[in-house]
């Protein structure tokens, strides 16, 4: 396969093949970034809306950092448009538990499925809330494995801003999720739990 690249250079001329041959190979983070949002069918659109959007947008793509990045950038972006739209619907960030047979998913107990959707909400919130400067860097480091020194390319900032972002970000998570974050019977500080997260950062 072409690196990256040389599809970019190619997709950026015209070359509509090339732009497709990029799309697939990142379409799994695509994918899972908008499923992170609605339910299978709500997840296609999406990442169908992502991919028309970075296509409208090749232009402004800077060649020194990742495709892949600025590409999961584009669908954290729509994915956020829909969390905010009037039509969203209810988010779902794990599927379900199969059966050990493969034979369809397990059924869950009402109380466990209320708390899940508690969960489920409480973190969609959070999220949210961030702003793009925290959300965005936040996730594609955590979530989908790209370094701090790519997204600073990406950002065209440097990677100390984007660790102190990040940290930000994570401790305003921390503050607004703490109580399903700590032990009741032992609670972290914030000191502890704001070296945790720097610690994290750095990785």
């Amino acid at each position: 396969m072409e690196p990256d690249n040389e599809l970019v250079r190619r997709a950026v001329a015209g070359d509509t093949e090339a732009f497709t041959t990029l799309c697939d190979s990142h379409r799994a983070r695509v994918w899972r970034i908008a499923a992170s949002v609605g339910h299978a069918a709500d997840a296609d659109d999406l990442a169908q809306e992502a991919i028309i959007r970075a296509y409208c947008a090749l232009a402004t793509y800077r060649a020194d950092a990742p495709f892949g990045a600025w590409l999961c950038r584009i669908a954290l972006n729509v994915a956020h448009d829909y969390q905010r739209s009037a039509w969203r619907r209810r988010i779902v960030l794990w599927p379900r538990t199969a059966l050990p047979d493969g034979g369809g998913p397990a059924v869950e107990a009402p109380a466990a499925a209320a708390e899940r959707r508690e969960l489920q909400r409480r973190v969609r919130q959070a999220v949210a809330a961030l702003p793009a400067s925290q959300r965005v860097p936040l996730w594609l480091s955590y979530f989908e494995g790209f370094t701090l020194a790519e997204l600073a390319l990406l950002e065209g900032v440097p990677e100390s801003t984007l660790r102190s972002r990040v940290r930000a970000g994570l401790r305003k998570l921390e503050r607004a999720l703490a109580d399903l974050l700590e032990d009741p019977g032992e609670a972290a500080s914030p000191v502890d739990r704001g070296e945790a997260a720097e610690r994290r950062c750095r990785t």
